[in-house]
């Protein structure tokens, strides 16, 4: 039986955070305890697990704000049917993971797109205390995310 992957609580209070980015796409084989996707949230950026091992049959939310308890994807066995979601869905009937999949393709792994920047939660809110464009700046972390440090680099150098 397919397997629901939810927003989990990460903080007392949360009730929304953002979905980053997938690390996995559709028909991807995952393990148990593997990192699924990033999520951020007022104070951090965490990477969410996988709940059972199996494929990953469909993502629900390729990304944007996601509230908690949310179901974002399915993973189960490969070809298994899946339910539609329920919110605003009057026939509940079941449908294949390819037509769920198809709408909304995974992003590839790596930083987001141009039009997001891929950020520590910090570097967001440094750069806009400064006014500046979070997009201009390059990033020196892991993986070229941009933190807080490359920010005040960035606020510093002489236009």
């Amino acid at each position: 039986m397919a397997t629901p992957v939810t927003i989990p609580l990460i903080s007392i209070g949360m009730e929304q955070a953002t979905l980053l980015r997938w690390l996995k796409r559709v028909e991807e084989t995952v393990a148990q305890g593997e990192a699924l996707f990033e999520l951020e949230t007022d104070k951090s950026v965490v990477e969410v697990t996988a709940p059972h091992g199996g494929t990953l049959l469909a993502i629900l939310a390729p990304g944007g704000t996601v509230r908690v308890g949310q179901v974002v994807g399915w993973i189960g066995a490969p070809g298994e049917h899946i339910p539609l979601p329920a919110e605003g869905v009057a026939d509940t009937t079941a449908v294949s993971p390819r037509d769920m999949a198809s709408g909304a393709p995974a992003p590839a792994p790596g930083p987001p797109a141009s039009t997001a920047a891929f950020a520590t939660p910090a570097a967001r809110r440094r750069a806009q205390e400064l006014n500046l464009d979070i997009r201009s700046v390059t990033g020196t972390g892991p993986g070229g995310r941009i933190t807080q440090e490359d920010v005040e680099r960035q606020a510093s150098r002489p236009t």
